[in-house]
């Protein structure tokens, strides 16, 4: 028989010498499409993976791809289409059916157990147990530790509650839980959104590692730069619907773009944008200092500028935000905001003091989701509309209204529940919260994680125009080209540690990452 097509293109790599029918689909799903209420979601959907194929799927926030993937992982049923596996029906009726039919995902939005250990997240459902039914934690734990240094991660993790895990630490353990249930077909919804350059190297090395055994990898990321490492052929959702198939040696940008959006995004240059700053500092930190966390801290932010934080997972970078932000007590040093030294107790001090954060993990720390959109806006607001232990509802309405078009939020109205929007929508609820408050001091951390390209671009137009119109703004990022791209200066963590600090003229990405790594200049 004559191979064509994708199980073509992969027969080589996955199939020789493995015995495998690379001609036969390892997954397959034909015209899957689903609705919320009168919310189209999918629309006669259909996608397939070969063995030894990567496939990234992409496309806006509210395309499907979630949703997609949620139902190929067992969470959500679809209302029609059919699925196959290796061949035979394919209907899971939960995630465990998938998981136990060889189906693992990790959701962009990290989810566990948060009490439990990292050692019993992974082993979850599939725990190591005698004939009599009891535990066998010798066992678990001495797997646990062997699957943690082949995969090159702190084996002390495995003792630690997840809930005191980072972000970016919760989303590795749970990448290594899914390695550890040897899925056939490997679901990541942008992994890497959270994980800093290390780590996604050592990512890109374990999906090899899935590939080259004869797995599937369904990836979905915004990082258009990530798909010649994790990605033989690219799938474009646009409104619930298959726009397009390519091979990616053969994908171009800017089709890509067009076809998720149909039109071309407009890319952001600092050059575009010379900042006017104020002489004196809105945020001046001075040695400040959290034991085991943060060690000398130096640096200032003035109105009309955008000042980048970057280092890697374990840097401090976010600890120094939310010691600013009032919600970590620092040991030694000063926070001064508009030249007066002050002793923030509380995010509400800070806020009183005009100081505004938007958290890296918008579903955990920043959104309401039993509440509206509207009511998720204006909570910040609300102290400021009060008089006399009444709201007034007129003003708040009209508040809501301009921060709703002023960040075009897309839903049907503010009266929509949260939980129905895009995550990038999510996201800009977060930021017109916030700009509302109309603060000094706005501190971004990860504001696009797991953001279209679309919806990305809109948003770094309104943080540079925030900044254009007096806001002091501090960015922390893990994606470096948009650090470079937005900030007029740069603070490198390294350790805890300020490593460098690099003036627009001198910031570049070798410079970043030299600082980064503790590499001395060329």
């Amino acid at each position: 028989m004559t191979t064509s097509g994708p199980a073509a293109d992969y027969a080589d790599r996955a199939g020789k010498g493995a015995g495998m029918d690379v001609a036969r689909p390892l997954l397959e799903a034909t015209s899957l499409s689903k609705s919320f209420g009168a919310t189209a979601a999918l629309r006669d959907v259909d996608l397939v993976v070969y063995p030894g194929e990567r496939v990234a799927v992409v496309g806006e926030n509210g395309a499907g791809k979630s949703t997609l993937m949620k139902i190929l992982a067992g969470v959500i049923a679809p209302d029609e289409g059919q699925m196959s596996l290796s061949g035979a029906e394919y209907r899971p009726a939960s995630p465990r059916d998938a998981l136990d039919a060889g189906v693992s995902i990790v959701h962009q939005e990290p989810t566990f157990f948060a009490q439990l250990s990292v050692l019993e997240n992974i082993f979850m459902g599939r725990e190591l147990r005698t004939r009599t039914g009891h535990l066998r934690w010798t066992a678990m734990r001495a797997a646990g530790r062997s699957l943690f240094e082949k995969l090159r991660l702190p084996v002390n993790l495995l003792d630690r509650k997840m809930d005191s895990l980072s972000l970016g630490e919760q989303q590795l353990a749970l990448i290594a839980r899914a390695l550890h249930q040897d899925a056939r077909v490997l679901i990541l919804d942008e992994p890497t959104s959270i994980l800093t350059d290390p780590e996604v190297e050592l990512l890109f090395t374990l999906v090899e590692k899935h590939i080259a055994g004869g797995g599937g990898l369904l990836y979905i990321s915004h990082r258009m730069n990530e798909f010649d490492r994790v990605a033989d052929r690219i799938v474009v959702l646009k409104d619930g619907r298959v726009v397009g198939t390519m091979p990616a040696d053969q994908a171009d940008e800017r089709r890509l773009i067009q076809l998720m959006s149909g039109r071309e995004a407009l890319a952001y240059t600092r050059e575009t944008h010379p900042a006017v700053v104020s002489p004196k500092p809105v945020l001046s930190i001075r040695g400040l200092r959290l034991a085991g966390v943060y060690e000398d801290i130096d640096l200032e932010v003035h109105g009309g500028e955008i000042v980048g934080l970057y280092g890697l997972m374990g840097s401090g970078r976010t600890e120094v935000a939310l010691s600013v932000f009032g919600h970590l007590r620092p040991d030694a040093g000063q926070i001064v905001l508009n030249g007066h030294r002050t002793r923030l107790h509380s995010p509400a001090d800070a806020i009183k003091h005009g100081v505004a954060y938007v958290p890296e993990d918008r579903k955990l720390l920043g959104l309401y989701p039993w509440m509206t959109v509207g009511a998720n806006l204006s909570t910040v607001m609300v102290p400021k509309l009060t008089r006399r232990g009444f709201i007034n509802r007129r003003a708040e309405r009209r508040a809501v209204i301009e921060g709703y078009e002023s960040l075009s939020i897309k839903s049907s109205s503010p009266d929509e529940s949260i939980q129905n929007l895009s995550g990038g929508n999510q996201q800009k609820v977060l930021l017109a919260r916030w700009l509302a408050t109309r603060p000094q001091l706005l501190m971004l951390d990860e504001p696009t994680r797991g953001i279209d390209v679309g919806t990305k671009t809109g948003l770094h137009h309104h943080i540079r125009r925030a900044a254009d119109e007096g806001m002091a703004i501090l960015l922390i990022s893990s994606e470096l080209l948009e650090l470079l791209g937005l900030s007029d200066r740069v603070y490198v963590l390294r350790n805890g540690r300020i490593a460098a600090e690099l003036p627009g003229g001198l910031q570049s990405e070798e410079a970043v990452l030299r600082a980064t790594m503790g590499v001395a200049s060329a």
